[in-house]
């Protein structure tokens, strides 16, 4: 995937950012300032960039088939033959990377892709050999993307007509329809240029990739998590489950699948070609594949393998569309989505270079083919329409829909196309270039052994050639075409139950009956803990080091996922089946404790959750700040200090929220929560994948036992440092006062405190280790001078595009966190309000065309108004990121996540007075009391500093 931004010097581009390139290698330019040695326009790529293009063009839809393929293999075989491939590809990229130039390795002339350095450095049959090949396997990429976006699409439809008939409904659904609706974006999206004006969508199909792998790997360990096993065996499938000859076939087509998963070398040496120097290109290229291969190694290992654990030799073909996960309907429906937006993106990087190629050619012999006329758009910039491009583009999308329609076997076609690929671009080519390129000698050592290397690969293509094609041929004897999409499921109940019964559309205490399972309860979780919390760890394990950082960490998740346990039971007092149920915290400590303790809860509680709001309003306003000012001075070429006010970034947040408050209750944010979730786990990956590569980059973990030294500081600022990143560790794992709302959600049975232990488990284990490796790479990657927000702080300066999306995701997540946080205090105003005044509850009845009618409430548009407001204003009185995170921390941590629970526990179930039991509760209680007042101390303390040397209403970025 070629960046157009990566080429270009912006100081030196025309109007509208068009680059001024050379025609076949003639100079255009010699200023070198602006102008490469072969006379384009100055490159920019770095090993940052370098990265994001391997990683776009490496992971893909061939993830989705990598627990089907272990499975084949078992647990020896599958993991070493991963290995195998990803050690191959790794080592072939660096002799393909030193093909770029012909000659010296700096000065030498440039190849812009693999044909262009086939043709310069072997020549003769070589040239058609290589351009069947390659051109042949960008082709079939399409047709597999096509089968592959279709099956997705289907999924998500036969996914909501299960799901809406209550599994009745077998919803037998054809794929031609939606074969033919990605054909038909595909027509929309070929019409663009050339391959340097489609990095945009690189970058959202490289984003969309790592979602469905994060939420296929998540839901592959909470599977794992839920059944307490891990299955598959040591060999894989056994025969007599499946026959000798099918054994052996399905372990070839295994192969294949691999080798899909690890194609890229042909669009190697074009990623190259964005690639600034000094250092030179060749130095910069392997860097890159190092860091990104082993990154999507990790990647695959963790999706194959989970994936295998969680489904043992039954594992689907494809992972997410074979229904494996159906009762996650809704987040593999997400999953879904990606894929097929990925799908859009990954189709035209594959389907450019064989556009670019066909048109060259086409104007080489017919020289006045390649005419275009102009094409205005009211308010766009003119467009060039060439019809030459127009109609074989067009014919091209046609015709790879058509073979798709005929042959729809995804695991098949994608054996094919990685064998077909693997043996001759990514290991015969690169080989001899290499040999001719070094000058090695003919059967010297290193000559035996790359061309041992080459026989064996070419052997692994072969048998994964012939597997995959036994595969497909076996597939179209059995399958009738018209109906080839039923994906061999059954109609099934959700979660087995068929309701019957008057009682299935309310619940014991006559409301309407509650639908939340252990995923949907896991996902509220993990969006209330995930969340700008975690972009201050990395400074926080900076303030204490690697010894007491860790255990910190480590401590908090203890303490909350013990005290949600205890909380958990409180939803319902006496019969924990059937006992009086307790809507919220407030009603739970009111229901058991009683007394002072429903004031002093109310107060914290709510004090909390607006704090929150105001904390999430800061947050938010500095990454959207931070988007802005990374644009700024990139386009300025880091001339302008680009100072930018938090301000109007505050009042644009309290807008939105303002809009979005108007959700009557926490029941109806499900799908905000989701979307939420998936930025959080999106943002924080970015983070960690940064912070790995950084520590890649320089070779070593930096920081130190005890983290910033004094005399850096002074002892007062180290000490309240300390107490600050107890704070902001501390908020990272708030949730405590929202479990019982989010409790209220699930169905029963089983009882809604088993589920609730059970998420809890599941969802804090996971963020936990999330939490761990995002603070210990930011700290390793930083050390001691660790920005306090990780991805504002511009500690991770290039890539920058790559930032913008973390900091996008982060304002998305941001949204929905607000809304989870604020709800609860909506409610609790309202209920109040309607009981004191009971005409302020009146709604009125609105009617949106196509949509249901909206009932408006005065009273709930006015209140919730004024509250976001206040929120904004008093944002942009105290924009302290760090300060507020750790103050809001301080200030909950204690008292709701372990007072309440400890004290409504000993009073739920009669724990005796000075008991082993009793005194072990009230000792946690006292230890993280004394916690808790520490950090609020250390972060008051950084507050004031702050505001000695700031202006209300007044700050820049």
């Amino acid at each position: 995937m070629v960046e157009n931004a990566s080429r270009t010097n912006l100081s030196c581009r025309r109007d509208y950012d068009i680059e001024e390139d050379s025609i076949v290698g003639v100079p255009l330019k010699s200023d070198s300032e602006c102008y490469d040695d072969d006379g384009r326009v100055k490159r920019t790529g770095t090993v940052w960039t370098t990265s994001s293009h391997i990683i776009t063009g490496v992971v893909g839809s061939g993830v989705l088939s990598l627990a089907w393929a272990i499975a084949q293999m078992g647990w020896i075989a599958g993991p070493v033959v991963m290995l195998l491939f990803s050690i191959v590809t790794l080592y072939t990229s660096s002799f393909l990377a030193d093909c770029y130039r012909t000659g010296d390795p700096k000065f030498g002339k440039r190849n812009y892709t693999f044909m262009d350095a086939v043709s310069t450095i072997l020549g003769g049959y070589n040239v058609t050999f290589c351009g069947i090949v390659q051109y042949l396997n960008l082709f079939g990429s399409a047709i597999g993307y096509t089968i592959a976006a279709s099956l997705s699409m289907m999924a998500i439809k036969r996914s909501g007509c299960i799901q809406s008939s209550d599994g009745e409904n077998p919803c037998h659904i054809s794929s031609n329809p939606y074969m033919i609706g990605f054909g038909a974006m595909q027509l929309f999206f070929s019409q663009i240029p050339d391959f340097h004006n489609i990095w945009w969508l690189s970058i959202v199909a490289a984003v969309m990739s790592f979602t469905y792998s994060i939420i296929g790997l998540v839901l592959g360990i909470a599977k794992i998590a839920e059944t307490g096993t891990f299955k598959g065996s040591l060999t894989g499938i056994s025969i007599g489950t499946v026959t000798e000859a099918q054994k052996v076939w399905g372990v070839f087509q295994a192969l294949g699948n691999i080798a899909f998963a690890y194609s890229y070398s042909f669009v190697l040496l074009e990623i190259q070609d964005t690639i600034r120097s000094p250092p030179s290109e060749v130095k910069t290229m392997k860097k890159a594949a190092k860091l990104s291969i082993g990154v999507t190694t990790i990647f695959y290992m963790l999706c194959g393998c989970v994936g295998y654990a969680a489904f043992g030799d039954s594992a689907p073909g494809n992972l997410l569309t074979g229904f494996g996960f159906h009762k996650l309907y809704w987040l593999t429906d997400i999953a879904n989505a990606a894929i097929v937006i990925h799908l859009v993106g990954a189709y035209q990087v594959y389907a450019q270079p064989l556009f670019a190629f066909v048109e060259k050619e086409a104007a080489k012999r017919w020289p006045k083919i390649d005419k275009e006329f102009k094409i205005s758009v009211p308010g766009l910039r003119p467009y060039n329409q060439n019809i030459f491009v127009l109609v074989w583009r067009t014919v091209f999308v046609i015709i790879t829909t058509v073979i798709s329609m005929l042959l729809p076997f995804f695991n098949d076609v994608l054996g094919v196309i990685g064998a077909l690929g693997f043996w001759p671009l990514t290991v015969y080519f690169p080989v001899e270039m290499y040999i001719l390129q070094k000058r090695i000698p003919k059967w010297s050592r290193r000559w035996i052994c790359l061309e041992l290397l080459s026989v064996v690969c070419l052997i692994v293509t072969i048998v994964a050639g012939l597997g995959s094609v036994v595969g497909m041929v076996e597939n179209a004897s059995r399958t009738n075409l018209r109906r080839h999409q039923d994906f061999g499921m059954e109609p099934h109940s959700i979660d087995g139950v068929h309701p019957q019964t008057d009682s299935k559309f309310f619940d014991d205490d006559g409301h309407v009956k509650r639908t939340g399972t252990i995923w949907t309860t896991s996902s509220h979780i993990i969006t209330a803990v995930v969340g700008s919390g975690v972009l201050s760890l990395a400074w926080a394990m900076a303030q204490m080091g690697w010894v007491a950082g860790p255990a910190v960490m480590i401590f908090f998740s203890v303490v909350t996922l013990y005290t949600t346990s205890l909380l958990a039971d409180c939803y319902r007092c006496g019969d924990p089946v059937s006992g009086k149920r307790n809507y919220t915290f407030m009603e739970a400590v009111q229901s058991i404790l009683g007394g002072y303790y429903d004031t002093f809860c109310g107060i914290v509680q709510y004090s909390n959750l607006y704090g929150t709001a105001i904390g999430y309003t800061i947050a938010a306003s500095i990454s959207m700040m931070a988007i802005k000012r990374s644009n700024c001075f990139h386009s300025s070429g880091g001339k302008n200090p680009c100072h930018i006010s938090s301000n109007p970034y505050m009042i644009g947040f309290g807008i939105i929220q303002i809009v979005f408050s108007q959700i009557p209750d926490f029941h109806k944010t499900w799908w905000l929560s989701i979307v939420a979730a998936i930025m959080s786990f999106a943002y924080s990956t970015i983070g960690l994948a940064l912070g790995i590569a950084k520590v890649a980059e320089t070779g070593t973990f930096k920081g130190s036992l005890t983290g910033v030294r004094i005399g850096t500081v002074t002892e007062a600022q180290k000490v309240w440092g300390v107490f600050q990143g107890l704070g902001d560790v501390a908020f990272a794992y708030s949730y405590s006062q929202i479990l019982i709302e989010i409790q209220d959600t699930i169905k029963s049975p089983p009882s809604e405190a088993k589920t609730m232990k059970k998420a809890a488990k599941i969802s804090i284990g996971v963020t936990t280790t999330f939490y761990m490796l995002c603070g210990f790479m930011g700290y390793a990657a930083f050390g001691d001078t660790a920005p306090g927000n990780l991805l504002t702080g511009f500690g991770f300066y290039n890539p920058y595009w790559l930032i913008d999306i973390a900091n996008a995701a982060i304002v998305i997540h941001l949204v929905g966190a607000y809304q989870v946080y604020a709800q609860p205090l909506f409610a609790f105003v309202e209920k109040w309000a309607a009981q004191r005044w009971p005409t302020v509850d009146m709604e009125h009845k609105i009617q949106f065309p196509g949509f249901h009618p909206y009932n408006l409430s005065p009273f709930r548009l006015v209140w919730r108004t004024v509250f976001v407001i206040i929120t904004t204003i008093i944002a942009m009185l105290i924009p302290f990121f760090n300060d507020i995170l750790g103050l809001l921390g301080a200030l909950g941590f204690w008292p709701l996540t372990v007072f309440f629970p400890v004290q409504m526990s000993i009073k739920q179930k009669r724990i005796q007075k000075w008991s082993g039991r009793w005194i072990g509760m009230q000792i946690l209680s006292v230890v993280c009391l004394v916690v808790s007042a520490a950090a609020a101390i250390g972060s008051v303390a950084s507050i004031v500093i702050d505001l000695q040397k700031y202006k209300p209403f007044h700050v820049d970025y």
